[in-house]
């Protein structure tokens, strides 16, 4: 999809982090972009600083999927179309993987594993039948390539991630469509991904770590990706060596 400006894209997850680095950079591009995500006061805070008249926001709980037909709906009205869909949104829990609360479990895979399944099952339909050059984002992570001990549902659910990426893609591949499919697996960037919904207001900063990668960055990947139909995108390619060995230790045997 090499031609951005006047496509509509929803990006999820989209009031701070990664998905606002990546729903500004669809905005920058002249795209019209909806942003979805479940603080309410953060996302009118970012809606109104890009501009009502290029951005709308939708409150959204991406782990339900009615909710995200819900947003498609809001989107076609708004905008009259969808061209992207970014499944971004994402949440954290940490501990031992046998002693992380079942709910914990069933929330970070709820959001950030059927979050994307949502997407895909709403949005990719609606691309399919508008019959022109359309593009999926599923944001994975690092962890879906090198699992980080301490936070065994978000290894499992980006792992997931990558494997319905891959999937999708050939799928769509098969079916001839003009449908583009990227994930992409982000290093370290500063988010509010650990956070809670009801945690005290911050506005972004710098990133606080020498191998931390501003937000904005990412979305200058993404808008890349998208333009140029790249399926795998790593933010952090200094890591991709990490990625490699741990393949040569699993072949190995």
């Amino acid at each position: 999809m090499r031609e951005l400006r006047g496509r509509v894209a929803v990006v999820t997850g989209a009031a701070s982090g990664i998905g606002l680095g990546i729903a500004t950079a669809f905005a920058n591009e002249g795209m019209q972009v909806v942003m979805a995500d479940v603080d309410e006061a953060r996302l009118e805070r970012e809606v109104a600083a890009l501009g009502t008249d290029r951005v709308a926001g939708v409150i959204c709980d991406v782990g339900d999927a009615a909710a995200v037909e819900r947003l498609a709906d809001e989107a076609i009205h708004r905008f009259g179309a969808v061209h992207v869909i970014c499944n971004n949104a994402g949440i954290i829990r940490s501990g031992r993987t046998w002693e992380i609360p079942l709910p914990d479990w069933n929330a970070v895979l709820s959001v950030n594993l059927l979050g994307v399944v949502h997407g895909v099952h709403t949005f990719v339909p609606l691309l399919l039948e508008a019959g022109t050059e359309g593009h999926v984002v599923n944001i994975a992570s690092m962890a879906a390539v090198l699992p980080v001990q301490g936070i065994a549902p978000y290894n499992v659910a980006k792992h997931g991630v990558l494997a319905l990426s891959e999937t999708l893609r050939m799928d769509l591949q098969q079916a001839a469509a003009p449908i583009g499919v990227s994930v992409v697996m982000p290093g370290r960037v500063p988010s509010r991904l650990g956070r809670r919904p009801d945690d005290p207001y911050e506005p972004p900063s710098d990133p606080a770590e020498p191998d931390q990668l501003p937000a904005a960055d990412v979305g200058r990947i993404v808008v890349d990706a998208v333009r140029n139909d790249r399926m795998y995108v790593f933010t952090h390619p200094e890591r991709v060596a990490d990625v490699e060995s741990r393949f040569d230790r699993i072949t190995a045997r």
